[in-house]
């Protein structure tokens, strides 16, 4: 029996909020031990652990602000292919 319930944007938003937040601190996380790896690798000093907690924080958002960028432009391609497409194909069948 299906859930007569309808959720809004914003609730769904709400309810996938924590995970998002898990998910946005293992990409934190994950990045970190990158960072320490190529430091160990190179034989750097070994970096107080806040300035890689800031580092680390700071990689990860501007991977994401990228990403979004990426696929606004992405979807803009998409969509003026597509008129593109549509205008071509509307004008071969007025021929």
């Amino acid at each position: 029996m299906k859930n007569n319930k309808t959720r809004s944007n914003s609730g769904i938003q709400e309810e996938n909020a924590p995970i998002r937040e898990k998910f946005r601190q293992m990409e934190k996380e994950l990045t970190k031990g990158l960072i320490k790896w190529k430091l160990k690798r190179n034989g750097s000093p070994h970096f107080n652990e806040e300035v890689l907690d800031r580092s680390s924080d700071k990689i990860v958002n501007e991977a994401h602000t990228i990403i979004k960028r990426r696929a606004r432009s992405t979807l803009r391609e998409i969509r003026q292919a597509k008129q593109e497409f549509l205008k071509t194909y509307r004008n071969k069948d007025d021929k």
